[in-house]
C-alpha cells in the first residue's frame, strides 16, 4: 500500500469509523425511544380509524396525529430497509449500474399517485386499508433514499476502497466499517427528503374513498391528512385550522429535535 493509501486508511479508521461507532449507540437509543413512545401512543389511541367529520374533538385530532405518525414511521423503516441493498445492488459493478440506474430512474420519475388507484383496489379487496396507505407512502419515500445513497457511495475515495481491499475488509465488515459510515450523511439527507415527500402524500394516502368505486368518506383512514381534506371539503373550518396547526407543530418539532440534530452529526462523517 502506498503512503497516500495508508494516510487515507489512518484518517478513516480514527475519524469515520470511531465517530460512527460512538454515535451509533446514541442514534439507536433515540430510535428506540421514538418507537417506544409511538407504541405508547398506539396503546392509548388504539389506532381508531372510523370517524365522523361532524363530531371531531381534540382527542380525535390527537389520535389522528398518532395514526399518521405511525404510518409514516412504518413506511420509512421499510423504505430504509429496502433502499440500502438497492443502492448497493445498483453500484455493485459499472455494467449493472448502466442497466439498473436508468431503469430505476424511469420508475421513480413516474408519479407515485399514478399507481394509487390500482394499489387501493388491490388492498381494499382484502380490507387491508392500512396497507394501502403505508404501501403508497413506502413507494413515495423509497427513491429519495436510494438515489441519495447512490450519490454517497460514489463519494468514497478510491484509496479507501484500495485500503479495504488490501486489508481484506469485505462483506458485513466492510458494510459496517466503511460503507454505512460513508453514506450516513446522504442517508440522513435522503431521510429528510423522504419524510417531506411522505407528509405531502399522506394527505392523499389517507383519503381512500376517492379511489374506491362508490366509496364514501367513512372508508377514509383517520389521520391528519384525511381530516384536512374532509374538513375542508365539508366546510368545517375550525377542524381544518386545528388539524393544520397540529401538523405544522409536529413537522416543526421533528425537524428541530430529530433532523437538525442528525444533520449536525453527519458533518463528522464527510470525507475531507
Amino acid at each position: 500500500m502506498n503512503k497516500v493509501s495508508r494516510q487515507y486508511h489512518h484518517h478513516y479508521h480514527f475519524s469515520y469509523q470511531t465517530t460512527f461507532k460512538r454515535h451509533l449507540a446514541s442514534i439507536a437509543t433515540i430510535t428506540l425511544v421514538i418507537v417506544i413512545f409511538i407504541a405508547f401512543l398506539i396503546h392509548f389511541a388504539s389506532l381508531r380509524n372510523t370517524f365522523d367529520i361532524n363530531q371531531i374533538s381534540l382527542t380525535d385530532i390527537f389520535i389522528a396525529s398518532t395514526n399518521t405518525l405511525v404510518r409514516l414511521l412504518v413506511a420509512y423503516l421499510f423504505s430504509l430497509l429496502f433502499s440500502i441493498p438497492l443502492a448497493l445492488l445498483i453500484t455493485i459493478t459499472p455494467r449493472i449500474e448502466k442497466i439498473l440506474l436508468p431503469l430505476f430512474d424511469v420508475v421513480q420519475s413516474v408519479p407515485v399517485l399514478a399507481f394509487f388507484p390500482v394499489i387501493v383496489v388491490f388492498f381494499t379487496a382484502y380490507h387491508a386499508f392500512e396497507f394501502a396507505a403505508i404501501f403508497i407512502l413506502f413507494m413515495s419515500m423509497l427513491w429519495n433514499l436510494v438515489f441519495t445513497m447512490i450519490g454517497g457511495l460514489k463519494t468514497i475515495p478510491e484509496d479507501v476502497e484500495s485500503a479495504a481491499s488490501v486489508y481484506k475488509v469485505r462483506g458485513i465488515k466492510k458494510l459496517l466499517n466503511i460503507t454505512l459510515p460513508a453514506i450516513f450523511p446522504y442517508m440522513i439527507t435522503g431521510s429528510l427528503l423522504a419524510w417531506g415527500q411522505g407528509w405531502s402524500i399522506v394527505i392523499v394516502a389517507e383519503v381512500l374513498h376517492n379511489y374506491i368505486p362508490r366509496g364514501t368518506v367513512s372508508q377514509d383512514l383517520l389521520g391528519l391528512g384525511s381530516l384536512l381534506v374532509d374538513s375542508f371539503a365539508q366546510g368545517k373550518n375550525s377542524v381544518f385550522l386545528a388539524t393544520l396547526v397540529v401538523m405544522v407543530i409536529i413537522i416543526s418539532l421533528l425537524n428541530f429535535f430529530v433532523w437538525q440534530r442528525l444533520l449536525h452529526i453527519t458533518e463528522r462523517f464527510k470525507f475531507d
